[in-house]
This record gives C-alpha cells, structure tokens and sequence, in this order.
C-alpha cells in the first residue's frame, strides 16, 4: 500500500475502521449523561525542543442541558475505570495503527467525534508543534479541539444535531396512516406492473 502525502496542519477527516470507532463508541457512551449530543475524544502529542514530551487527551461530552450547549468532561470517568481504560487504549492504538498503515506516519492529532444519531468520524492532522504550554495559556493552541471549541466553532451543527434529537416521535396515529399509505402505494405498485405484462 502507497502512504499518502500527510496533511500539515489541520484537522482532516480520515475515513477509517468503522468498528475500531464503533468500539470506541461504545465504551465512552456507557461514561455519558442523558442529553448527550456530542462526544469527543482527542490525544495531542506534545513536544518540548524538538522532542515529543507526552500526550495530552481529553475527552468531552457536549449536553443540552436546559437548551443551552455545556461542555463536561468525561475522561476522568473513562480513566478510572481501568476495564474501559484499557479497552479504549487498545482500540486507539489499532486506529493510530491503520492511519500509519495509511498515511505512512504518526499523526500528532487524532480525534474521535461521536454524535447522538450514531454519527462518528476520526479527524488527523500531521505537522503540529504544540507544547504544554500551549494548552495552558489562557488562548490555547487552535490544534485543542475539547468541547468548548466544538461549542464556539460548530454551534450551529450541534443546535441542529439537538433540535433533530428532541424532536417528539411521530404519533400513534401518524405512525398509522404512515403505513396505510405505504400499503397503499405498494398494493398500487403490484397492480400497474401487473398490468403491463
């Protein structure tokens, strides 16, 4: 397999193992609240002159809580849960192994996303310099991407991806003439085919 030319910079979507982020989901779902619209799970490898110095990961949950987006973390919970620590360790490390797999190098940024509707997607991004320092300034590195960055740069989804989750299901009565007319247009389908043999 040809690795592709790493993109410097930015976050990209990369479209990878739909059952590594499966598992993924599936472990940090079980760590969030009722009103959850959005999880997102980030590691940034850190660098101090020149060299890489740790990881830095979070993992956020954005909630409706009273119609306003509030971001929680939830990595303090997935942490001390040493089963699902490890499991998620294990399915993180498969995902960084098919991006190298990929991208022929270690991405500096990895992020899960997880919506509500079932919606998940892994983002990269290669060529960062970002240091501790960097995260504790009072504007950190644009390359943090925790739950209070999806609030400010990706409202309007996350107002959408709400009022889609909240909205009431179809009443017992819609539900049934939903269906009539399903029959009805199947029961007219068979006939009109019927009908030109």
């Amino acid at each position: 397999m040809t690795s592709l030319e790493p993109p410097g910079g930015e976050h990209v979507r990369w479209d990878g193992s739909p059952e590594v982020l499966t598992r993924i989901r599936d472990l940090l779902i079980s760590h969030s609240s009722r009103g959850t619209l959005r999880i997102i799970l980030q590691q940034l490898t850190l660098h101090e002159g020149g060299q890489e110095a740790g990881v830095h990961e979070v993992i956020d949950a954005v909630l409706d809580v009273g119609g306003n987006l509030v971001a929680t973390p939830l990595g303090p919970s997935v942490r001390e849960d040493p089963r699902t620590a490890a499991r998620l360790d294990a399915a993180l490390a498969r995902l960084r192994a098919e991006v190298v797999g990929q991208m022929g190098a270690q991405p500096e940024a990895l992020e899960v996303v997880i919506d509500g509707d079932g919606h998940r997607e892994a983002r990269i991004a290669f060529a960062l310099e970002v240091s501790a320092q960097d995260l504790t300034d009072h504007r950190p590195h644009p390359a943090l991407r925790d739950g209070a960055r999806h609030i400010l740069h990706e409202a309007p989804a996350l107002d959408e991806l709400r009022d889609r989750l909240s909205a009431p299901p179809p009443s017992l009565l819609r539900r049934g003439w939903d269906a009539l007319r399903g029959i009805g247009r199947r029961g007219r389908a068979g006939r009109d085919g019927a009908g030109r043999g």
